[in-house]
């Protein structure tokens, strides 16, 4: 996993918050159960707001789709001064954070097979 490339959502917009925090505005895709008339009583906004620290802000700025996770985690290793192994418990952990929140995406690489 670690020659995974993570990859920004497309759809999200970034926005640089007065705090310094970067917020990822993720599109949501509207649910089954969000039907008349209960989405008349249960609004619910377009877009969910992942709200990154400096750190996370960081992490987000390293996902452009060329590195792989592995070059991610050893630039954040080397900034914030950890062992590549504490850097990947760490960076893992928040990646799959911000997959799960529809931020990002992981792109694997296709491994030819010989038979």
């Amino acid at each position: 996993m670690l020659e995974a490339r993570p990859v920004r959502n497309a759809a999200a917009d970034t926005v640089r918050e007065p705090s310094g925090d970067l917020g990822i505005a993720v599109k949501r895709k509207r649910p089954r159960w969000h039907v008349p008339p209960l989405s008349w009583v249960v609004s619910l906004k377009p877009t969910r707001t992942v709200r990154l620290d400096r750190v996370g802000s960081q992490v987000w700025g390293l996902c452009d789709g060329e590195r792989t996770v592995e070059a991610i985690v050893d630039a954040f290793a080397a900034e914030h001064r950890l062992s590549f192994h504490e850097a990947r418990v760490a960076v893992t952990g928040y990646l799959s954070q911000l997959v799960q929140r529809g931020a990002l995406a992981i792109s694997i690489p296709s491994r030819n097979v010989s038979s």
